[in-house]
C-alpha cells in the first residue's frame, strides 16, 4: 500500500466516457413541476468486494482505539452495501449510516429485506452482468471459490431465506441482442430477511448536497462510502441517456462536496469513490483534481487499478 504525497491525477486506468446510459432499476422522483427525475437504484451484496474489504480492515487497524467505528455509505440504495459493511465489520463496534435520495429505495433498505437475483443457467455461459454476480449466496453451489465461501458464510449469520418469488422478465440492452440474438433474460427473485435488527444500521432519507443535514455537527466517520454515483451529480438525465453538465458547473458542485467529506472525516479516514476506476462511468481525471485540491490522496497498490479508496490527509478551510 502506498499513499502518494504527490500525485498526477492521469492513470493508465482511466477510461473516461462522456454519454451515460442508465441502468435497470429507477425510482422515480418530483423534480420539478410537471417533471419528473429518475435515480438508478442497482446495487448487490459485496459489491467491489477487494474495496470495501480494504476499508474496512483500514479503519479497524488504523483506528483500532476508537470504541466505535463510523461509517457512512451515500447512495446507499436499498442497503445492500450497508449490510455489507456490517457484515465485514464484524464484532467490531460500528454504526453504519446509510442515506439516499429515494423514498421508496430508504423504505425498502429499512425492512431489512434484500433481493437476490438468480439467472437461468442458459444465460450464464455468455452474459456477464454486475446485477446477479452476488447469486451464489443464495444457492447451493459446491464450486465457489474461497471467498464466496468465506461471504456466504457471514451472510448466513446475519439473512434467512423468506420466500421465492415469481419469475422477472428483463429487456436486455440493444448490443446484447445483437451479440447473442436475445431479446430477454430470465430470473428468479429471491428475498432474505436481516435475522435481527440492527440499531447500529440507520437509513436516512437525505441527498449529499446536504451533509449537514444527514451527519451530526459533532459526529466524525472514520469512513465514507460513495459508490458509482458521482457520474449522477455532474451529469443531467435525458430520460435514456445522461449528459455532462457545463465543466465550471460541475467543478463547483464537486468542490462543495468533496468539501464537505473531508469536514466530516477524521484525519487520515477514508473516502471510498465510487468502484475502482477502470469500472468508473465518468472522467476521473477531472474528478481526480477535485479530489486532491480539497485534502485527499489517494491509496495505491501495485499493478493494479487503484481502488479509489482515497485518504483524508489535510484539512480543509
Amino acid at each position: 500500500m502506498k499513499i502518494y504525497s504527490s500525485y498526477s491525477s492521469k492513470s493508465n486506468f482511466t477510461h473516461p466516457k462522456q454519454n451515460f446510459t442508465g441502468h435497470g432499476g429507477f425510482e422515480k422522483l418530483p423534480f420539478l413541476v410537471g417533471m419528473r427525475n429518475e435515480v438508478t437504484t442497482e446495487t448487490r451484496m459485496f459489491r467491489d468486494f477487494e474495496t470495501i474489504n480494504f476499508a474496512t480492515n483500514y479503519i479497524k487497524r488504523v483506528f483500532r482505539d476508537a470504541p466505535q467505528k463510523n461509517i457512512v455509505v451515500g447512495a446507499c440504495s436499498t442497503g445492500e452495501e450497508v449490510y455489507s459493511m456490517k457484515m465485514l465489520m464484524g464484532s467490531t463496534p460500528s454504526e453504519i449510516t446509510g442515506f439516499d435520495i429515494g423514498k421508496d429505495t430508504i423504505k425498502q433498505a429499512k425492512s431489512g429485506i434484500i433481493e437476490l437475483h438468480i439467472p437461468a443457467k442458459k444465460y450464464t455461459k455468455f452474459i456477464d452482468m454486475d446485477t446477479y454476480k452476488d447469486s451464489f449466496l443464495a444457492i447451493e453451489d459446491e464450486n465457489i471459490n474461497n471467498e464466496q465461501k468465506f461471504l456466504k458464510e457471514i451472510f448466513n449469520k446475519t439473512f434467512e431465506k423468506t420466500e421465492n418469488k415469481s419469475k422477472l422478465i428483463y429487456k436486455v440492452s440493444e448490443k446484447l441482442r445483437k451479440l447473442f440474438n436475445i431479446s430477454l433474460i430470465e430470473f428468479d427473485k429471491r428475498l432474505f430477511k436481516c435475522k435481527e435488527t440492527d440499531v447500529n444500521c440507520k437509513f436516512i432519507r437525505g441527498d449529499i448536497k446536504e451533509l449537514n443535514k444527514i451527519i451530526p455537527q459533532k459526529q466524525s466517520v472514520h469512513l465514507f462510502s460513495f459508490k458509482n454515483a458521482i457520474y449522477h451529480i455532474i451529469t443531467d438525465n435525458n430520460y435514456c441517456h445522461r449528459e455532462n453538465i457545463e465543466p465550471q458547473r460541475a467543478r463547483i458542485i464537486l468542490d462543495k462536496i468533496f468539501k464537505d467529506i473531508n469536514k466530516t472525516l477524521y484525519k487520515d479516514g477514508l473516502f471510498i469513490m465510487g468502484e475502482m476506476e477502470h469500472q468508473q462511468h465518468s472522467n476521473m481525471n477531472f474528478i481526480n483534481r477535485a479530489l486532491l485540491k480539497n485534502g485527499f490522496l489517494p491509496i495505491r497498490m501495485p499493478d493494479k487499478p487503484y481502488l479509489n479508496i482515497w485518504k483524508k490527509v489535510k484539512e480543509i478551510d
